[in-house]
């Protein structure tokens, strides 16, 4: 067996034996054990197994700062914006000197801000959409599309029935 497979193995063992007794206090062992199944799903791509191991280590130690900050890439991979948000704010809460979460904090506002105009665009009024304040609607909108490295952005707002 190669190293992967023994390791994938080991994870089904403690995902399955940490889940079947829930009286079961858990101890700094059971948290660190969480916090690296949630590591090594996280990076193979498993973001509700991460999440799952991350609430685990969360509920026995609220302080822990490094399933704070995993947490929050995991919501920003799911989209989910606000919880991505919440957690990265009690990532830098526990350890304010982070540039690396201060900056995925900001793509998330930045995220949701280019979410909130694409949801906007439609409802542009006919009028407002060739006045400046359209113009500079779509401006914002356009730079947001280029921050997030996206391209050929349709800026149409008339809906046709």
């Amino acid at each position: 067996m190669n190293k992967a497979t023994i390791m994938l193995i080991m994870i089904s063992l403690v995902l399955t034996t940490t889940g079947c007794n829930s009286t079961t206090r858990v101890n700094f062992s059971t948290v660190e054990q969480h916090y690296a199944i949630a590591k090594v799903v996280y990076e193979r791509g498993d973001l509700h197994t991460a999440e799952g191991s991350l609430q685990q280590v969360l509920k026995a130690q609220p302080r822990h700062l490094e399933s704070w900050c995993l947490l929050g890439h995991v919501y920003y991979r799911l989209n989910r914006y606000e919880a991505a948000d919440n957690a990265y704010q009690k990532c830098l809460a526990l350890r304010a000197d982070q540039p690396a979460i201060w900056h995925n904090l900001a793509a998330v506002k930045l995220r949701q801000a280019t979410e909130l105009l694409i949801t906007g665009l439609p409802y542009l009024e006919f009028g407002e959409s060739d006045s400046e304040f359209g113009t500079n609607y779509r401006l914002l909108l356009q730079e947001l599309a280029q921050l997030h490295g996206v391209s050929g952005l349709s800026m149409e707002t008339r809906v046709e029935n």
